[in-house]
């Protein structure tokens, strides 16, 4: 069912809603104040352990020993890979925003647009919660990529000295030619006729 397909494929999505509808009815700034610091570190720490991955995603590919059919496909793998850290990335930075943001006005932010006044303390402290702890949950299929990678990457490594172990294939026969048709008296020893010399009487 879809109920299931869902759940399989975005729990981290919907449980990260469900703690952002709680943590904006039952959070308060002053709680949220407390432990900004150390959240922010805690990010800035996440942040700091998807860029290597990162990089190590886009140099693991390497042509030996593959087939134009498997390049293609880790290719397309390792590019969806890539898109998961960025994504991850982007959640983790806009985590950090709302939470400065957040401490800046200490969690009280009256609006006013065109003369109509409202408080969105409630609406910042649920963006918070919800990409806090998105980020947090998206650390378990992060873990799961890097293992994911470790094993490509043996196994690149086992094809790579598989191609290197094999012996050099001999050059392919050509193909028969036709003999070599050549002159007729090609090669024959001509006798050589000295010319004599006229005496006179």
């Amino acid at each position: 069912m879809w109920i299931l397909r869902a759940l399989r494929n975005y729990w981290d999505s919907i449980v990260a809603l469900i703690a952002a509808v709680v943590g904006a009815l039952w959070l308060s700034g002053s709680m949220i104040s407390a432990v900004t610091t150390e959240i922010i570190a805690f990010f800035t720490i996440q942040a700091a352990v998807i860029l290597p991955a990162m990089i190590f995603t886009a140099g693991v590919l390497r042509g030996q020993g593959l087939t134009l059919d498997e390049l293609q496909r880790y290719q397309v793998a390792l590019r969806k890979q890539m898109q998961f850290w960025v994504t991850l990335l982007f959640v983790d930075l806009l985590a950090v925003a709302f939470l400065i943001v957040g401490k800046a006005v200490n969690w009280e932010w009256q609006v006013t647009v065109w003369g109509y006044s409202a408080d969105v303390s409630r609406l910042l402290i649920f963006c918070a919660t919800f990409v806090g702890t998105l980020a947090v949950l998206r650390m378990v299929p992060f873990v799961r990529g890097v293992m994911s990678l470790m094993e490509l990457n043996g196994w690149l490594v086992r094809k790579a000295l598989e191609a290197e172990s094999k012996p050099a294939t001999p050059p392919t026969d050509l193909p028969p030619q036709a003999p070599l048709e050549l002159p007729s008296g090609y090669g024959k020893i001509l006798p050589h006729q000295r010319k004599r010399r006229a005496t006179g009487g």
